[in-house]
């Protein structure tokens, strides 16, 4: 079977590493290939991006790949204080300074700012170019016994960054009426950060009922174990990296905003767990491409 390079641009955020993966292992099924990913980094081996990480995001990328369905299809390779195509683009470049001198991430300026590359021309990153498919998941052997009292949470704090405006519409006193609202119910909850290791998140996610987050930090951890999910969000993006979730719109302009739904608690969990069993149908038949 012929190898195909595939280069990729390395930044702080599992979210983008775990795209990556998504997208180069359905590219290695459906093309019947197997890939060298190279990650750049513009940093070393051993930069954390926040002083208070538990691990590097390089020690993270490796242990998730760990549990990706046809793993061995997918060769990672990183490259560290790399100069490539990529070195235009520094993480402070998508970074900009609100009116009040709070920061927030940009939308992206696509000049000389390259995210992949594929060595075979089946996905490029041009302006108006298809974003690649990345429908993926976990192997079957990583899923764990469902605790069925625990619902999994995160929100857009203690980030080194403050996200986009689009991403915390809700505050935190909102969010902790969300989270009383679930122990109302009878719900335990467990809420995960930026600093949570890696491997706590793996398993809290894996094995609870229910996801209710803000788009980002461990959404593709969630969409791989096609874990019942509602995203505040009302975001075309947010349908594109996690397809089977609930969007839970946060303004109250419309019915379904996420009041209705945290109002409605019977609905929310059981069209979130119709959605992702259907995702997972979809997984399973994806897994099928011949080798």
């Amino acid at each position: 079977m012929s190898r195909e390079l595939v280069t990729w641009r390395g930044t702080p955020g599992v979210g983008d590493v775990m795209w990556a993966l998504n997208c180069v292992h359905l590219h290695c099924a459906k093309n019947k290939v197997k890939v060298n990913l190279e990650f750049h980094w513009e940093h070393g081996e051993d930069h954390n991006h926040h002083f208070e990480d538990p691990e590097t995001i390089i020690e993270r990328c490796d242990y998730l790949h760990n549990f990706y369905e046809r793993q061995e299809d997918v060769k990672i390779i990183h490259v560290f204080n790399a100069d490539s195509r990529y070195k235009f683009w520094k993480f402070d470049d998508d970074v900009v300074l609100e009116p009040d001198g709070s920061k927030r991430i940009a939308a992206i300026d696509r000049r000389g700012k390259n995210r992949f590359y594929f060595e075979s021309d089946a996905w490029n990153d041009s302006d108006g170019s298809s974003i690649p498919d990345n429908e993926w998941g976990f192997r079957k052997s990583a899923f764990k016994k469902i605790d069925k009292k625990k619902v999994v949470i995160w929100r857009p704090t203690f980030n080194a960054e403050v996200p986009r405006t689009w991403k915390r519409h809700l505050t935190n006193a909102q969010w902790d009426d969300i989270i009383s609202m679930l122990r109302g119910q009878g719900l335990n909850v467990v809420e995960l950060t930026y600093r949570t290791p890696v491997r706590e998140a793996m398993y809290e996610i894996s094995t609870c009922r229910q996801v209710i987050c803000y788009d980002g930090m461990w959404h593709y951890i969630a969409k791989n174990f096609a874990r019942p999910m509602a995203v505040v969000s009302n975001e075309g993006v947010t349908k594109y990296h996690t397809p089977h979730a609930i969007r839970m719109n946060p303004l109250g302009e419309v019915k379904y905003d996420v009041w209705w739904w945290m109002s409605h608690m019977t609905q929310l969990l059981g069209h979130s767990r119709k959605k992702a069993m259907d995702w997972e149908s979809v997984l399973g038949e994806v897994y099928k491409y011949d080798r």
